[in-house]
Order: structure tokens, then C-alpha cells, then sequence
């Protein structure tokens, strides 16, 4: 692999910035996570370190999840300095990844901070199927830390300007309708509602007329029927009955976190 991409530095600014177009993010990053499952593929999660200068999450409004926006990615392990912290780097230290993968997920909290998730390509681009993060340590307290950038690329691998791309509302920003829209039209929503289905509605006349729906009419149906309403439009409604349906969504929506993202996910 060959991991030759500009640090930033605090102390030694870049005085030769690249023509290409700039990277989502160029900096330190904490190893989080890191996970290989049949389910998911491989994937690995940071907290972005050098964000001091940043107004916003880097990844802020990009397409994540199953059909995230695609980026080539390159991460370095900076050789410690004499203190056995990372020491300054251009390019040195130890190649861990240097390959194209996929925005899952991205967060901003008081807890983790900047946090971002992504899928490794396997194949060419990717790994020969070994974990390439497989062996350092990982965690909040005790986590690697790395050196990242990362940019944003086309279907045809070409380089895209981030400043430039289109970035959706982040779906916590959206009103309670138009998330239950959005996950109904999730394929793999659709197929876990199916399969829970006794779980979620346990009285089986709430589930009378459902085996006879498929897909997007299968989920919004289940979904209107766990909340409670006739029509999602009244997730909407200033009322106490529209409470109750949006604290009903949020419940659903938290136990299907855990089923994609693990216990620990909540939205």
C-alpha cells in the first residue's frame, strides 16, 4: 500500500497545497471500532481528532448506509515520538489502509464526538481479505491513534470537490413523517419488520390483512399500526395522541438500530 497523502500540521503549515480537489478530512483520528461480520463486511470507526478549526461534522449531510457516498480513504500509523506519542508526520509511518470504501454512518455527540463509520471495499481496491485494522488496539480510552484523509469519489473513481457535492438534512433533523417515510422505502427495514412482526405487534389482530402486503405497503402498514395512527401524517400532530405515536417511532426505530448497528447504536 502506498499511503503518501498531506498532514496537517499545527506547527508546519503545507506551503504547496495540492491542485486536486481538497479532502472531506485530513487529520488525526482515534480507533474506535473496528468489526468483520458476514452481515456487514468490514468495517471501521473513528473519532476525527483534529477538529478544532472545523464549524461542523466533515460528513455532515453526505449519503450514508447501504447506499453511502463512495470515498477512497488512506490511513497511517505516525511513528511515535520520544514521549511514545505520535510524533509529526508527511506521509511517514506505518501504512494501514490505502483503498475505497463507504460512508455508513456518521455523529456529532458530547459523548464520542465526531464520530464516522465506514464500509472496506474488498477486491482491488480494497483488501485481500484480511481486516487491515485486524491487531491494533481500539476503543474510547485505549483506541490507535492514526492519521486519516479521506476524499469523496465518483462511480467512475473520479475525484470529487466536497464543497461542491450535495449533502441531504440529516435525518434526526427531519420531522417524524418524512423519517417513517424514508425507512418504509428501506428494503432491509421492510424485510426486518417482516420478520419481527409477532415481536412488534404481539396482538394478533393487529396484525390481521398484513401477510397479504409486500415491501413499502408491508412497512408503512406495520409502522402505522405500532404508532398507532391511521395515516403517518398524524406523527406530525400537536397533540397528545401525536406524542405517543412519535414516542412509539423513536422506540421503533432504536430497536432497528440495534438490529443494523449493534446495542450500543441509538438515535
Amino acid at each position: 500500500m502506498n499511503a503518501h497523502f498531506p498532514v496537517p500540521s499545527r506547527s508546519r503549515p503545507d506551503p504547496d497545497p495540492p491542485a486536486s480537489p481538497p479532502p472531506v478530512y485530513a487529520g488525526e483520528a482515534l480507533l474506535l471500532n473496528w468489526a468483520h461480520s458476514a452481515q456487514q463486511g468490514m468495517t471501521v470507526t473513528f473519532c476525527l481528532s483534529s477538529v478544532h478549526d472545523l464549524a461542523s461534522h466533515p460528513f455532515k449531510g453526505m449519503r450514508h448506509g447501504p447506499s453511502g457516498q463512495r470515498l477512497r480513504f488512506a490511513v497511517v500509523q505516525p511513528d511515535a515520538d520520544a514521549d511514545g506519542g505520535a510524533g509529526e508526520t508527511g506521509g511517514g509511518g506505518r501504512p494501514v489502509y490505502d483503498g475505497e470504501g463507504m460512508l455508513l454512518r456518521w455523529a456529532d455527540d458530547c459523548d464520542v464526538g465526531m464520530m464516522v463509520r465506514f464500509l472496506i471495499d474488498k477486491g482491488p481496491d480494497g483488501t485481500r481479505g484480511l481486516h487491515p485494522f485486524d491487531g491494533l488496539h481500539s476503543g474510547r480510552k485505549d483506541g490507535e491513534r492514526l492519521v486519516v484523509a479521506v476524499w469523496a469519489v465518483s462511480d467512475d473513481e473520479r475525484v470529487l470537490d466536497p464543497r461542491h457535492l450535495s449533502r441531504r438534512r440529516p435525518f434526526h433533523t427531519l420531522d417524524a413523517t418524512q423519517q417513517a417515510q424514508i425507512l418504509c422505502r428501506d428494503a432491509r427495514f421492510s424485510e426486518w419488520t417482516r420478520t419481527n412482526i409477532a415481536r412488534l405487534l404481539d396482538d394478533p389482530g393487529l396484525r390481521f390483512g398484513l401477510d397479504g402486503l409486500t415491501g413499502y405497503e408491508f412497512a408503512s402498514e406495520a409502522v402505522r399500526r405500532y404508532c398507532g395512527v391511521r395515516s403517518r401524517a398524524e406523527l406530525k400532530c400537536d397533540t397528545s395522541a401525536g406524542e405517543r405515536a412519535r414516542g412509539r417511532l423513536r422506540q421503533l426505530m432504536r430497536a432497528y438500530d440495534e438490529f443494523v448497528w449493534g446495542p450500543a447504536a441509538g438515535r
